[in-house]
């Protein structure tokens, strides 16, 4: 049979497992995957960050060259434009500053140029400015000669006709400028009047001023990030040429397709790049490239991993507490009921000896203390019960030796009566002295025969009382059921309603909830302003800056209302897997009450009952005693009249010598029948004696 101890160590450290075991493995998950999520989220929002500094950085060239053109188009006469060469050089002179101006103040512009419809103006008419660097002033060169080239010739001339066919605004693809050695973007803005071309202005942009924003965007140790046409060309990456092709990083058909695809952009795509698996996410910009941040795999789940293990480590640690924690409350718990036992099986082997365990558990202030008092007072009662029937048992002896005494000597009295009644014949004077003398000691048979009544009379007043504390035992013992119960049901209510308070933590999840969509309304309100803000030219750069604060501000907000999800989440699991551990704990202190406790009380209870029986077992007896006891007395009273009779009738005649010998022998006879009835009584008064010897007090 298991100890409770070992049953309280075995059931904390199972609820323990019970518990951790699944709570620990779906928070291993959970923690796993939300740790990837965040990873990817933070690859993601690297990625949105870079595509917004890009897209600023393009829009202030767009915004640059189309205000320069509204100003263009603003002072031209089409009209005169179209049929004079003066006024062609005169409008050229009218916006040469203009262009001067827009040139140096657009960061990264190495050529301005603004060349007019060859179908009515001079070949090389037009400007053309360029310098080798941004550090440098702007140098004026002769135009491009439009009769050199053929229209289809994209390589020399189509910075002209594509944006012209195209009828649009249009970035041009990046290249390697062989003059100053400097690889460029261009921005075209088409001029039209009247749905008639009258030429372009457009820009060539140091390369650089957007592919140093892509090289200072990091992931994580290794992670780089590229841009790439939507066909899949390469325009830039950190270790491949210009034009490389996206399977050439390793990327299958699927996944160069899954690239490529705006509709998948802000998603996180898998690819294997050189023997690695590795994660990226793209978005577009806006001059139609899309700007991608990678990373490896290994790199993107180190933390998870390390959470992990840090989680394990976590619950093993906290595995070992509990186990500690266990042995700790188990030997808190089972120390006191194992004295409490102790006490109890002295009380079954009759020993009701007081102890300094037993006196110590009586201090106690909890439920084993009140148990232990309980116990105390049950022994305590025994003791001064069994303190009255030796008591008794002492004086029924006592009057037993006397009564012994007695009717020894009436055993010796009627013999000498009957020898006596041979001798009265010879002297009847005599005979009459014998008869007072017997009568003589009758009365001290009757004296000690009343002493007998008396005693066996005080036997039964013990007995009753004997009953009664037989029934206090069982009073108190319900009693102390009652209260274990009362406790029982107490802990139970007490247990529910910390449960219930537990689940106030949940309140946190919806208001976090609330500040994310808070957080995302203020984002996509930014995003709407520095469209705004771009659409209203110079006028509208100030706000533009403030957009870009407030939505970085909202990316903030959201990010730290993430990681106070992530906190909740961990507390209210806690919480919870505190919670589940009290209960289970409570649960088994609650059924040792209940299935123990209560079942040793009924135990006193039929204890107390068995003594109740023995102690109108011990009444009935002494009911008998005092039953022959009175027959006793009424048979000397009878032998008391008839030497009575005896000594009236002495003087009468001779002849009643014979009948008082007669009556003599009759008074000898009950008096031996008297006698064997007192050594029947001696005899369970020493069997109750031999009782009362297995206590001991």
């Amino acid at each position: 049979m298991k100890s409770i101890k070992t049953k309280i160590i075995v059931s904390i450290i199972a609820c323990t497992l019970l518990s951790v075991i699944p709570i620990g493995f779906m928070s291993l998950r959970n923690v796993y995957q939300t740790s990837n999520q965040g990873a990817e989220q933070e690859l993601a929002l690297k990625c949105r960050n870079e595509q917004e500094q890009i897209n600023a950085q393009i829009s202030k060239i767009e915004q640059s060259v189309d205000t320069l053109s509204s100003i263009a188009m603003n002072k031209l006469h089409f009209s005169e434009f179209k049929s004079s060469a003066v006024y062609v050089k005169q409008y050229t002179d009218s916006i040469m500053s203009d262009v001067v101006k827009f040139g140096e103040h657009t960061d990264g512009a190495i050529c301005v140029y603004v060349r007019y419809n060859p179908d009515f103006t001079e070949p090389t008419s037009g400007i053309f400015l360029t310098r080798n660097s941004t550090d440098e002033e702007f140098t004026s060169s002769v135009p491009t000669d439009f009769t050199m080239y053929d229209k289809t010739d994209v390589e020399h001339v189509g910075w002209y006709y594509v944006p012209v066919e195209n009828g649009a605004p249009l970035w041009m693809d990046p290249y390697l400028n062989g003059n100053v050695n400097v690889y460029m973007i261009s921005y075209v803005v088409p001029l039209y009047v009247d749905g008639e071309s009258v030429g372009i202005i457009g820009m060539d942009i140091d390369f650089s001023q957007i592919t140093g924003m892509v090289e200072k965007t990091k992931a994580f140790s290794t992670g780089y990030s590229f841009l790439y046409k939507p066909d899949g060309s390469i325009m830039y990456h950190p270790e491949m040429e210009n034009g490389a092709d996206l399977e050439q990083l390793g990327m299958t058909a699927d996944e160069k397709a899954r690239m490529c695809d705006a509709a998948n952009e802000g998603q996180v795509e898998g690819f294997s790049s050189n023997g690695t698996k590795t994660s990226a996410v793209f978005y577009t910009l806006d001059n139609g490239m899309m700007v991608a941040l990678s990373a490896p795999d290994s790199e993107i789940t180190s933390d998870a991993v390390s959470l992990s293990a840090m989680m394990i480590g976590t619950c093993v640690v906290c595995l070992l507490i509990c186990i500690v924690l266990a042995v700790i409350l188990s030997r808190s718990i089972a120390a006191p009921i194992t004295g409490i036992t102790k006490v109890i099986r002295q009380t079954a082997d009759l020993d009701f000896q007081k102890t300094k365990s037993g006196e110590s558990l009586v201090k106690r202030k909890d439920e084993t203390g009140v148990m232990a008092g309980a116990v105390s007072d049950m022994r305590k009662v025994f003791r001064e019960l069994i303190g009255d029937i030796t008591a008794a048992e002492t004086t029924i002896l006592t009057g037993m030796d006397k009564l012994d005494s007695i009717m020894h000597a009436n055993s010796e009295m009627a013999e000498d009566n009957s020898a006596t009644t041979q001798e009265m014949a010879a002297g009847m004077q005599e005979t009459t002295a014998s008869a007072s003398m017997i009568n003589g000691n009758i009365d001290g048979i009757k004296q000690n025969t009343e002493d007998i009544k008396k005693l066996s009379k005080e036997g039964q007043e013990t007995s009753v009382q004997v009953k009664g504390r037989a029934d206090q035992l069982q009073s108190t013992t319900i009693s102390s059921s009652n209260k274990a119960l009362a406790i029982f049901e107490e802990m139970k209510i007490k247990t529910k309603e910390a449960i219930e308070k537990s689940k106030a933590v949940d309140q946190i999840n919806n208001l976090t909830e609330n500040i994310k969509q808070i957080s995302s309304q203020t984002n996509l309100l930014a995003l709407n302003a520095n469209i705004e803000a771009a659409r209203a030219g110079e006028a509208g750069k100030g706000f533009a800056v403030v957009a870009t604060e407030i939505g970085n501000l909202s990316n903030q907000t959201y990010a730290t209302v993430d990681g106070i999800t992530e906190m909740v989440t961990e507390v209210n699991s806690a919480v919870n897997s505190a919670v589940n551990s009290m209960t289970d704990c409570m649960t088994t202190i609650m059924d040792f009450l209940e299935n123990t406790v209560v079942l040793d009380y009924n135990s006193f209870r039929e204890i107390g009952k068995e003594y109740q029986a023995d102690a109108n077992t011990f009444a009935d007896a002494m009911g008998r005693v005092y039953s022959e006891i009175t027959k006793l007395d009424e048979q000397i009273s009878d032998i008391a009249e008839n030497v009575t009779n005896v000594s009236e009738t002495i003087s009468q005649s001779a002849q009643g010598v014979s009948q008082i010998a007669e009556k003599s022998s009759d008074a000898a006879a009950k008096t031996t029948e008297g006698y064997e009835l007192l050594r029947e009584s001696r005899d369970s008064i020493v069997k109750l004696g031999t009782i009362i010897e297995r206590f001991r007090l």
